[in-house]
């Protein structure tokens, strides 16, 4: 078995309802630890590899190991609220409920979020404590998305920290090209942290920081104005809907629950970075090295493709999959890759751009005619490519069907841009014209797909 470390995760993100998030993100299963058992073949064909434990790379391409340290726990807070600053100033009354209310909510789903924050926790809980949070910050995530990165909420948030595009700007969050800030577990954890950091550091007490940044804190604000509230007024008087409400008390419980071990987060799996070079087709190799592709994403969610043709990609995973993965890199470089038609194309303009003839498009996209579309999608050969239209992540193309409201400014447009689909679906989803003026309360459904935030 690899080693990981025993840790604790933290969580943010932004106005969506806690219980629906957490029961509409139940398709990413976690894997038996039989999946990342160690290996000890050389790896050749090293491209670059990083991580916390300083793996690397020898001259002749075989592989340095570190010396190996027993995993130590980390402390346990106790039940006190002294030692969980997020409980300052609650009755004792208040402990107790919210206890029992966050095992009533969160109890079914409680075995499938934790078996997912494995593959994220390793490297969420070391930001927590570099930026001098509370370590029960972990469990903010479970409110949020339940620890599955993939999650869309119905408002367009998405990402363990379930933050919108706009959030994500202000907070400034960033990830390499071909990535997701929103889904990167470092961005997203960090801007996520910081924005709690920032709620507690305006309101001076984390229950009303955990209810800004569910609704916003200019909401907070002005509730605030027209009823004051501590802690001590009681968790009941707390001037919010009862969805806030709900979700505050069931961040409290769940790090009560915690502490009394009443509940546990398994041991998180530890990972290690590797860079790669492109051209690199993801699911090639994974196939190549006996992987599987889900594995890879689900500890790289933030992936937006499958495909890099130019750019490096930085992949996280455990220490038995870094030799199969470096020693199958020259097998996955894409033969093919897809292109966009553009208005005006032909099969002889396309075998012409892209250095092939027309009897090979024609072979590797079986049953193209003569009349090509804008914005169809066909199969060129990837060499010499610098860009193209590579596929989605394979978790992030599965979708989620959103039925959405709409808010005051939006347009098909906008609301496309937001969850990574487009006018035309929406229209074509909804059956109405793609002019149609939209106005606030309206419903739409809406397949949330991948986009970079």
């Amino acid at each position: 078995m690899f080693i990981v470390k025993n840790i604790r995760l933290i969580i943010l993100q932004k106005r969506s309802a806690p219980i629906a998030l957490i029961t509409s993100m139940l398709f990413l299963s976690a894997c038996s630890t039989a999946l990342h058992s160690k290996t000890t073949n050389a790896a050749k064909d090293v491209a670059t590899i990083q991580s916390t434990t300083d793996f690397q790379a020898s001259s002749d391409g075989s592989i340095r190991y570190p010396e190996q340290t027993a995993a130590t726990p980390l402390p346990i807070a106790t039940t006190s609220a002294a030692a969980n600053p997020l409980l300052e100033g609650l009755s004792s009354r208040d402990l107790a409920r919210v206890q029992a209310e966050a095992k009533r909510m969160y109890a079914k789903h409680w075995k499938n979020v934790s078996e997912r924050s494995r593959y994220v926790r390793a490297r969420v809980l070391p930001i927590i404590e570099q930026m001098h949070a509370p370590k029960q910050l972990e469990v903010v995530p479970v409110a949020e998305s339940g620890y599955n990165p993939y999650a869309f909420s119905s408002a367009g948030a998405t990402g363990l920290w379930q933050v919108m595009p706009g959030t994500a700007r202000v907070l400034g969050m960033k990830a390499p090209a071909g990535y997701d800030s929103r889904r990167h577990v470092e961005s997203s954890t960090r801007g996520g942290v910081q924005y709690l950091l920032n709620m507690h550091a305006i309101f001076g007490n984390w229950p009303t920081a955990f209810a800004a940044y569910h609704r916003g804190p200019g909401s907070m604000k002005k509730r605030l104005r027209l009823h004051p509230w501590q802690p001590q007024d009681g968790l009941d008087r707390m001037p919010v809907p009862l969805v806030t409400r709900t979700y505050v008390r069931g961040i409290l419980g769940l790090s009560i629950l915690l502490q009394r071990h009443v509940w546990q987060f398994p041991e998180a799996w530890e990972t290690h970075k590797v860079t790669l070079n492109g051209p690199l087709d993801v699911n090639l190799l994974a196939q190549a090295a006996g992987i599987s592709r889900n594995e890879i994403y689900r500890f790289n969610p933030g992936l937006n493709h499958s495909q890099y043709l130019k750019h490096q990609v930085t992949l996280h995973v455990p220490e038995s999959m870094i030799e199969p993965l470096l020693s199958s890199v020259g097998q996955a470089a894409p033969a093919y890759v897809l292109t966009r038609v553009r208005r005006g194309d032909s099969l002889w303009r396309l075998a012409r751009r892209y250095h092939t003839s027309v009897h090979d498009l024609k072979r590797i996209n079986p049953g193209i005619g003569k009349l090509l579309h804008p914005g169809q999608r066909i199969n060129v050969p990837s060499r010499g490519l610098n860009s193209a239209h590579p596929p989605l992540n394979p978790l992030l193309a599965q979708g989620r069907r959103i039925h959405y409201r709409v808010r005051s400014g939006d347009s098909l447009w906008r609301i496309a841009k937001r969850f990574g689909s487009t006018p035309a679906a929406i229209a074509r989803a909804n059956s109405i014209r793609r002019s149609k003026t939209l106005h606030p309360g309206d419903r739409l459904w809406v397949l949330a797909r991948a986009r970079p935030s």
